[in-house]
Formats: C-alpha cells, sequence, structure tokens
C-alpha cells in the first residue's frame, strides 16, 4: 500500500505550481490517525522532538491517505488539468473576510502597522490626520500583500506544521491563483497610495520591505538560517516608514527606532522558535536553535546588549533626553536578567519567560520613547535656564 501511494506522488512532481499544492492537500490529516497507516519507525520519527532539519518532508508514508481519493491529473503541454482538485469553495460571503484576513497574517499586519504608527508619532512634526491615515492604510496593504505571497510559497510546508496545517490554502480553502491575485491587489494599492497619498521615499520602502520578506526571506527559511537576519531587517522597516511618512527624510531619530525595533526581534523571535524547534524541522526550515543551539544562546545575549547600546545613544545622538535613560533601563535589566536565564537553563520554560518578556519589552519602551518625546522634551524646551537645560534634545528635531 504505501509503494502505491508512494509511486503515484512521484507521478505529479511537476515543475508547476500546482503539483506542490495537490501533495499538500493530503497532508492535512490528523496525527492521531497516522499510526494506523504508517510504519511504526516513521510514526515515531514524525513524533520525535529529535528531527534534523530537512529530515520531514512531505511523502506519500507520513500521510493518512487512500489512493482512490487522489485527484485526477492531466499533464498537456501547457496546462495542467485538475479534476476534483483546487477549487474555490462555494461558502458564504461573509466569511470571505476571515479567509483574506488569515491570508494576510492579521495579528502581523497589525503589529506591522503599529510600528508604522509609532514611527510616524515620534517624528518631530505636526500631526497630520490624512497623512496618518494614508500611511496607516498603504503599510498594512503592503503587509497584507507579502504575507500572501509567503503563505503561497510555502503551502507544503505549512501543512507539515502544527501551527500552520490550518492555514486556508492548506485547507484548500482558497485556491493559489485566487490568493495571488489578492496579494497583487493589496500589493499594488499599498504602494500606489504610499505614493500618491504619502511620499515617494515611504513607497520605496513599502514595496522593498514586500520584496525581502516574500522574496529573499521567505526563499532563505528553507535554506539557510540566516534567514532571521533578513526578517529583522523587514521588521526594522515599518518604524521607517512612519518616520518618512512624517517628514520625507532619514535622520538619526529614526534609526535609533528602528535599530531596537531590528535588535529586539532576536530574543523575541529565538524564545519562540526554541519551544516550536520540533514544528520547524518537521517543516524543513533551517533556524538556528535547530542546526546550532548553543549559538542561539549568545545571539540572544548580544543583541540584548545592543538593546542597552542603542538606548544610550539615544539622548548621545539627541534623539532623546536623558529621561529616556533613566526609563528604559529598569526595563532593559529585566529583558536581561530573562535572556540571562535563558541562556543558563535553555528549556521550554525560560523560553516562554523570555518570549513573553520580549512582548512587554517592546511597548514599554515604544511607551517610554513616546513619553520621553511627546511630553518630556517639550516640557525641558519651555525654560532653558532651570536644571534640565543639561538635557537638551536636538533643535532640528523638535
Amino acid at each position: 500500500m504505501h509503494l502505491i501511494a508512494k509511486t503515484c506522488f512521484t507521478g505529479f512532481r511537476v515543475n508547476l505550481i500546482h503539483s506542490k499544492y495537490l501533495s499538500c492537500m493530503q497532508l492535512t490529516s490528523r496525527r492521531d490517525k497516522l499510526s494506523s497507516t504508517i510504519s511504526p519507525q516513521a510514526f515515531s520519527c514524525l513524533t520525535s522532538n529529535k528531527i534534523k532539519v530537512g529530515q520531514y518532508r512531505p511523502t506519500s508514508h507520513q500521510v493518512h491517505l487512500k489512493v482512490k481519493s487522489l485527484p485526477n491529473v492531466t499533464i498537456g503541454k501547457k496546462e495542467l488539468l485538475v479534476q476534483n482538485g483546487w477549487k474555490d469553495n462555494q461558502m458564504d460571503l461573509m466569511k470571505w473576510p476571515l479567509v483574506y484576513a488569515s491570508l494576510s497574517k492579521w495579528y502581523l499586519t497589525w503589529f506591522v502597522v503599529m510600528t508604522a504608527d509609532a514611527g510616524y508619532c515620534l517624528a518631530p512634526v505636526p500631526f497630520e490626520q490624512s497623512t496618518f491615515l494614508l500611511v496607516t492604510l498603504g503599510t498594512a496593504l503592503c503587509s497584507c500583500s507579502a504575507n500572501t505571497l509567503n503563505q503561497i510559497a510555502e503551502v507544503p510546508y505549512d501543512a507539515q506544521m502544527d501551527r500552520t496545517r490550518n492555514r486556508p490554502l492548506v485547507k484548500g480553502i482558497i485556491s493559489p491563483l485566487h490568493a495571488f491575485l489578492f496579494a497583487v491587489v493589496t500589493g499594488s494599492t499599498g504602494v500606489a497610495c504610499l505614493y500618491q497619498g504619502v511620499n515617494g521615499l515611504t513607497a520605496a520602502l513599502g514595496f522593498t520591505n514586500l520584496a525581502l520578506y516574500a522574496g529573499v526571506y521567505t526563499a532563505l527559511k528553507r535554506k539557510h538560517w540566516f534567514n532571521t537576519w533578513v526578517g529583522a531587517v523587514v521588521g526594522s522597516i515599518p518604524p521607517l516608514m512612519g518616520w518618512t511618512a512624517a517628514t520625507g527624510s532619514l535622520d538619526s531619530g529614526a534609526m535609533i527606532f528602528a535599530g531596537i525595533l531590528y535588535a529586539w526581534q532576536f530574543p523575541h523571535f529565538y524564545a519562540l522558535a526554541w519551544r516550536r524547534r520540533g514544528d520547524y524541522a518537521r517543516g524543513s526550515y533551517h533556524m538556528l536553535p535547530l542546526s546550532h543551539p548553543t549559538a542561539t544562546k549568545y545571539v540572544v545575549l548580544f543583541h540584548t546588549g545592543l538593546l542597552w547600546s542603542l538606548c544610550l545613544a539615544a539622548p548621545v545622538t539627541g534623539v532623546t533626553t536623558l529621561w529616556f535613560v533613566a526609563m528604559s533601563t529598569p526595563i532593559n535589566l529585566w529583558l536581561s536578567y530573562k535572556s540571562y536565564r535563558f541562556h543558563r537553563e535553555t528549556n521550554s520554560n525560560s523560553a516562554l519567560q523570555l518570549y513573553k518578556c520580549s512582548l512587554y519589552y517592546l511597548l514599554l519602551i515604544s511607551l517610554a520613547l513616546v513619553v520621553d518625546r511627546k511630553v518630556l522634551s517639550k516640557m525641558l524646551t519651555k525654560d532653558n535656564n532651570n536644571d534640565f537645560s543639561l538635557l537638551p534634545v536636538k533643535e532640528s528635531i523638535l
């Protein structure tokens, strides 16, 4: 039975994008059903936490599959005809927004928009509601497009992971063509919105971010653990977009906030990746916690120290006052403690504590920046003769 299924799957390996989705649609069976259809050795490999990168891939002996249920495929010279294969399900129109939200990874899009809005609010210019709304909309649309393209490329791998196996493309709720058209419409509309409604620099940053995430980062995830560094660059661009939307240029204030976002992603993501390293291994993703677990601990510590340096450099460059250092010090001490604990213990509990701490860290640091830039710096500049005159903020950015 296994040999027959394997032979059938081999026949579907064609160099067309739909062939990937045909096989992955069979990979959504629950794991508790696998033990009755595969060998004990294969099932042990599937459920083991000690899985190496690339060891677990979509193959016929790893799915609960009946040969007669395979879709009929006819390969022609210029087309691939699929019967009972990919097609949009007949759903209530009210449910489609939920499908699009899932394609867009709404939680990630929300985070991207919030960092872009924070960058806009921190900029030293008067608040303009129209520009703020346009940069919010444009950033959100670009993020929706990038996340959708990412899911289109990763369907066979998402089907292997518990965290992603229920995504719309994996379950066949929406076709790849439909998802691709959604990505094209949102991406082009987002860039156009930023270009026409904001400025060319912000639009260029938005397009660059989309291309880096959907192209470079997505491809690197299955090839090299360096993908996290590229992903960190992607995560640091949205605050730059918010800043340039307000000022039309890049300066030290934008770089400090973007640098904090860049360094923050390493303790945040590696804490998550450590807890889900088995899931990433099943999806054949190359992550540092899988291939170099010891190095992961030092990378987390290094970037925690980098966060300290950026917070200390902010008043030196004139971006903030020394009050920001005072407010950020206990926050950095908290993150440093959690990072050091993860370095010493390196288990799921310490990783979870570091992950939770990183979420609060970003919120508190952003709040400290806003309070310093929008409240304290204005209070201190009202009276240059008081004791606080030793804590100036660059006049060019007020």
